[in-house]
């Protein structure tokens, strides 16, 4: 067996067991060692019944994982066109490497989003006094030269003129970061590295 094959099997094993259900990695397993099967020798030899074997192969071939071959039995003495279900390798790598090439991507851009969502809050915002909600960038422009403190802008000029204003802690804007989310992206990012190491292809 070549190394282009061993390294085809990892992947489609490591695919399997990241994102299929039970069934389906049984029975990528068994073509994975046998290469050839009849459809009516899967269902036994996994325990399958025939109407749970037919869905999970037809959701293997819409994933482009497993294909089939009709040979006519009838030449041979049989009652009836049989198939036999088999992974076409090169079919399968290059639609695993697709969807993971899309998979990665979409992580990329959910921790670069994390990463890139904190904003700036005035206290009044949530009691509904104003519509202090500022990027980081605008918040750069909005710092108070005498205090140093970002203030929030709408807040700011309500007061100016006020003959009591109320402390500048009442409207200083204050940093809602996504550390949670961030957390989260850049773990869901590293379980999906550690799964694919060493499996790809090319």
């Amino acid at each position: 067996m070549s190394d282009l094959t061993v390294k085809a099997e990892r992947l489609i094993s490591a695919v399997a067991r990241a994102f299929y259900e039970d069934d389906a990695i049984c029975l990528i397993d068994v073509l994975l060692r046998d290469k050839y099967l009849r459809d009516d020798d899967m269902g036994p030899r996994l325990s399958l019944q025939p109407r749970q074997l037919r869905k999970t192969l037809q959701f293997l071939g819409e994933e482009h994982i497993v294909k089939f071959e009709e040979v006519d039995d009838l030449a041979q003495g049989g009652s009836q066109q049989t198939k036999f279900w088999y992974i076409d390798y090169n079919q399968a790598v290059h639609t695993i490497r697709l969807r993971l090439t899309l998979l990665k991507k979409m992580l990329e851009k959910e921790e670069l989003d994390a990463r890139s969502s904190s904003f700036y809050l005035c206290p009044g915002y949530n009691d509904k006094r104003c519509n202090g909600r500022y990027t980081e960038e605008e918040a750069q422009s909005v710092v108070d030269p005498n205090s140093g403190l970002f203030l929030c802008q709408e807040c700011n000029v309500a007061y100016n003129n006020s003959v009591d204003p109320p402390e500048k802690k009442t409207y200083t804007l204050q940093l809602v970061d996504n550390a949670q989310d961030l957390l989260k992206a850049v773990d869901r990012k590293r379980r999906f590295n550690v799964q694919m190491s060493g499996k790809m292809i090319g």
